[in-house]
């Protein structure tokens, strides 16, 4: 995998997972997670298919941010989407979709476990098929914290990768 792909795939990753966070807070459902805390978040990514491998972004949250990841991940389900459940018991939140992207349909599962709106983990697969890039299935895990403020001088939206580049998130959402 080259590296421009795997960017893609980290903020993919980071994206996705926080837009499920965020996209059930302004839902109907009985019970809601917590809208995240503003501020600098660790976000700690690992797969299957990278084994040992870890990869460490960070990311500069605030309401706005939510809000605009939010409506992000609601227009890209509505558009691609065939199925988008959502289910939310205590602290733990399922969801699971069926997906259009190019030739491939993508089917995925995702469980996160919340600790209050500092914390979160989440396991989540997805097969593809026909394969995305070389790839018919694909496992993640995803621990994600609240450090603190965000950094000096950051953005909200500002996202570090792995690799120490960095980019603004809300950017990358309008495109």
């Amino acid at each position: 995998m080259t590296p421009s792909h795997r960017i893609r795939l980290s903020i993919l990753a980071v994206v996705v997972t926080t837009v499920a966070a965020l996209s059930v807070a302004t839902g109907t459902w009985a019970a809601e997670p917590p809208v995240l805390k503003a501020g600098l978040w660790e976000v700690v990514r690992s797969s299957a298919q990278e084994f040992g491998q870890k990869h460490v972004t960070t990311m500069c949250l605030d309401d706005s941010v939510q809000a605009e990841m939010r409506e992000f991940g609601m227009g890209v389900a509505k558009t691609l989407c065939t199925q988008n459940e959502r289910s939310f018991d205590g602290t733990r939140m399922t969801t699971s979709s069926v997906c259009k992207m190019g030739p491939s349909t993508i089917t995925s599962k995702t469980v996160m476990t919340f600790k209050g709106n500092t914390s979160y983990h989440a396991e989540g697969s997805a097969s593809f098929d026909p394969p995305m890039a070389n790839v018919r299935e694909s496992t993640m895990s995803i621990d994600a914290r609240w450090t603190g403020p965000c950094k000096p001088g950051q953005q909200p939206g500002d996202m570090t990768l792995d690799n120490g580049q960095t980019l603004n998130i809300k950017q990358h959402m309008t495109k």
